[in-house]
């Protein structure tokens, strides 16, 4: 037992009781049209109330879950002894890169300012980074403004991810494609995260198992949407570091998406079938995650006075994210009961735990 988890783990326990349970989300979805009144009577009332006046439905949702979200990630971060706290760095960072994708989309698109930052992962307006001491608000702030991706990645130059993204520069000014500069953001994060692993010498065995699975995951999306549009060289969209090599991974990718989904080690049957019936690759991704959070939530959780324990409450906090913006816009849009079933994760994984 290391000692510097001892009495973080406490702090996260009590706060792990804030999670909202299964059976209240399932009686949110019935009462769907109080969604911001019974969430305020929890601790979204935060958000909400921060947020209220700024946006309205349905901006204001993801804007109030995506501040909730990285609220609870803060918690995770301070919770992380010395030790471990480069690592935790490490994998926040993610949710810059997310919002550095996001940036890079509108500006292909066209979009304004306005209609970016609202969807940014960001906590009472402080982007992720600043939890992991990265990227600044001030730096977000100078991305939004520039009017075009090369602005975007001129603006980043100091940090790693656009020394990543310029030599992909010119492809994308040439094809309005940023595809590219999309997978070289996923292969610098894995490996940044696989090196602090390996720097800080975890000794925690199902945390590099975790790491491994979720480049499984990555990897596999990455062969599906290379496949749907027809990408030549699919090697090149691999990261190295999961458990299903490169050379296994191409070759079943090379006999085609079906072909390849009946040959990964995961037990997604029900998402096949929907994705040969429909098309819709969000079942797959969506499956994908729901067996990650099923195995490694709860083996994370009973990981006390550990660096598993907060991995554990990181997850739930994001899963918890992305039920809730389930349950809001599956109605708000009007999507289908069964595609909106199809897409749910808690109920596999709560009533587990």
């Amino acid at each position: 037992m290391a000692l510097g988890y001892v009495g973080k783990y406490g702090q996260l326990k009590v706060l792990s009781t804030e999670f909202l349970s299964l059976k209240f989300m399932e009686e949110l979805e019935q009462k769907w049209d109080d969604f911001i009144k019974i969430l305020s009577g929890t601790t979204y009332r935060r958000e909400i109330d921060e947020f209220s006046a700024l946006y309205k439905i349905p901006d204001l949702i993801d804007v109030v879950l995506n501040a909730h979200m990285m609220r609870t990630m803060q918690s995770a971060a301070f919770a992380a002894p010395p030790e471990a706290r480069s690592f935790i760095t490490a994998y926040l960072s993610k949710w810059d890169i997310e919002n550095i994708k996001l940036i890079l989309s509108a500006k292909v698109l066209g979009y304004t300012v306005e209609q970016t930052e609202k969807f940014l992962v960001v906590q009472h307006d402080t982007p992720a980074g600043i939890l992991a001491g990265i990227i600044t608000k001030d730096d977000y702030k100078t991305m939004l403004a520039q009017k075009d991706v090369e602005g975007v990645v001129n603006s980043v130059l100091k940090y790693g991810y656009g020394k990543v993204l310029l030599k992909y520069l010119d492809s994308a000014k040439r094809n309005s494609d940023i595809s590219e500069m999309v997978l070289a953001l996923d292969l610098y994060y894995y490996n940044v995260l696989i090196e602090e692993y390996k720097l800080h010498n975890i000794t925690e065995r199902i945390i590099g198992e975790y790491i491994a699975e979720s480049i499984d995951v990555r990897n596999i999306m990455n062969m599906l949407k290379g496949l749907s549009y027809g990408y030549k060289n699919l090697g090149q969209y691999v990261i190295k570091g999961g458990n299903i090599g490169e050379k296994e991974l191409t070759e079943i990718a090379s006999k085609g998406a079906e072909y390849m989904l009946d040959h990964i080690p995961f037990k997604i049957n029900d998402a096949i079938e929907r994705y040969k019936s429909e098309g819709f690759l969000g079942y797959i991704e969506n499956a994908l995650r729901r067996e990650l959070y099923k195995k490694y939530i709860s083996e994370f959780r009973h990981s006390s006075f550990s660096l598993a324990f907060i991995f554990a409450y990181m997850l739930r906090g994001e899963m918890e994210r992305d039920e809730l913006r389930n349950i809001w816009f599956s109605r708000y849009y009007n999507i289908s009961k069964d595609r909106s079933s199809a897409l749910k994760i808690a109920k596999y994984v709560l009533s587990e735990n």
